[in-house]
């Protein structure tokens, strides 16, 4: 099965798990609330085990960090290029950082591995590189700039000790030390779960990781409120093009002109065409900007992201 087909099951398992959380909302068998417990064991549980043991397995190679400096040019890009835009559309500060953070942060671990797994469930290289470019390409800078972009587009001034704390929070996280245990277990070639005593370690990361998918997916779908279309358009509009087609796009573009292999190049294109990051809209809370806005933006662009990204690969072919 090629890459366009396995794309389309993916995105159709997801709407249909995205379907069954709106169900059981409905229903009142899970509510809002329910999405932020389940968004803290998909962090703190989930990720780190399907980062750790994809790495463990691999040696990663230099050359294997390329995608991800070019996702990070990319989101430099975006940044740039939507502040722009949304600054000769005479939006003001606060609606300009919901299109900022909207249209360059993209989701690409907490549902982009979730595709990942389902286009790709034979090849765990796919999975090891879709960590790289997540974490080093899209994790570092959305925690690194996040909150300094957050702060200047809100209302709320911080100090500039509290930024840089906040910023490097992610370096304390389960999900940074199950990168860099990851990287070392791998490079040094430890044993894995063939070793009687590793075994179940593997085996319980194994599990966590094959509950990812549904886990976020619900989460994600608890949250789901139908936003007001007429109020966001413009900021919709810029959002679409930036996030889910030029960025996607040019991450084509600039694969095929560096030579990546065709599975990096596939990798990378599905991380760019993620819909918008939901870390942004949580920065641009707690620092006073426009996080309705962007929670609008954010999933509205979710739903529209279904269409964009079997459209994207159905154009690079």
């Amino acid at each position: 099965m090629n890459a366009f087909h396995s794309l389309i099951n993916a995105i159709l398992v997801i709407v249909f798990i995205y379907a069954l959380a709106i169900l059981l909302r409905r229903k009142g068998e899970l509510t809002e609330e329910h999405s932020l417990t389940l968004a803290r064991i998909v962090t703190d549980l989930c990720l780190p085990a399907i980062i750790f043991v994809s790495l463990a397995k691999q040696t990663i190679q230099l050359d294997q960090m390329a995608p991800a400096l070019v996702m990070l040019c990319l989101e430099l890009f975006c940044i740039a290029l939507a502040w722009g835009i949304s600054v000769l559309l005479k939006f003001n500060k606060a609606q300009q950082g919901a299109v900022v953070f909207c249209s360059a942060f993209g989701s690409s671990t907490f549902l982009g591995y979730s595709i990942i797994l389902q286009m790709f469930p034979h090849a765990p290289e796919a999975l090891s590189e879709a960590v790289l470019i997540s974490e080093i390409g899209v994790g570092y800078p959305i925690f690194i700039l996040g909150p300094i972009l957050a702060s200047f587009f809100g209302s709320e001034k911080i100090d500039a000790k509290s930024q840089w704390k906040t910023s490097l929070s992610f370096f304390k996280s389960p999900v940074f030390f199950a990168l860099i245990i990851g990287l070392l277990w791998g490079t040094f070639r430890l044993p894995g779960q063939e070793n009687e005593v590793l075994a179940p370690l593997f085996q319980l990361c194994n599990i966590l990781a094959s509950a990812l998918t549904p886990l976020a997916i619900l989460s994600v779908g608890l949250m789901f409120q139908l936003p007001s279309l007429r109020k966001i358009l413009a900021a919709l509009t810029i959002v679409i093009l930036l996030k889910l087609i030029i960025k996607p796009l040019l991450a084509s573009l600039l694969s095929t002109q560096f030579g990546f292999p065709e599975l990096w190049k596939e990798v990378l294109v599905l991380l760019a065409a993620m819909h918008p990051a939901v870390l942004g809209a949580v920065f641009l809370r707690r620092y006073g900007g426009d996080a309705s806005l962007a929670s609008a933006l954010l999933l509205t662009a979710s739903l529209v992201s279904c269409v964009t990204l079997v459209g994207v690969f159905w154009m690079i072919g």
